[in-house]
């Protein structure tokens, strides 16, 4: 919450930050994409596609919306992914680093097995659409 902190001066590197983020995440007792939501994105994407999928988002007015909208603003086309010619960070790339911490599928299920792909391009939706999904 603090606007004024300027990582750079305190010589956090990306990397650092970055690992930070995902630590927190992947220590909350559930992820930030909640388990019964994941189901939900998941039918809704391989179903209906992009629409359906951002109206499982609006319609959910837990903390994930509100906290959503704050994590993926700064990774979408303003910031992070924006500059992908610098940093070599696209959308798709942070999804790819972003959506095991982000939603942490049950693994040991087969339909959390075959969905993987499907969760990667969910986190690759709210980077590019982050507007429209929060």
């Amino acid at each position: 919450a603090d606007h004024g902190l300027d990582l750079a001066e305190k010589d956090f590197t990306v990397n650092t930050v970055a690992g930070a983020m995902k630590s927190f995440f992947s220590e909350l007792p559930e992820p930030l994409v909640p388990y019964t939501m994941q189901v939900e994105l998941v039918e809704a994407h391989s179903e209906a596609g992009v629409t359906a999928a951002a109206g499982c988002c609006r319609g959910n007015r837990g903390p994930f919306r509100h906290l959503a909208g704050i994590i993926f603003s700064p990774l979408s086309h303003r910031r992070v992914s924006h500059n992908h010619r610098v940093n070599l960070m696209t959308s798709e790339n942070l999804s790819i680093c972003f959506w095991p911490t982000l939603m942490r599928p049950d693994f040991s299920t087969m339909d959390a097995l075959t969905a993987t792909r499907t969760y990667q391009t969910i986190i690759e939706l709210f980077i590019q659409q982050c507007p429209f999904f929060f």
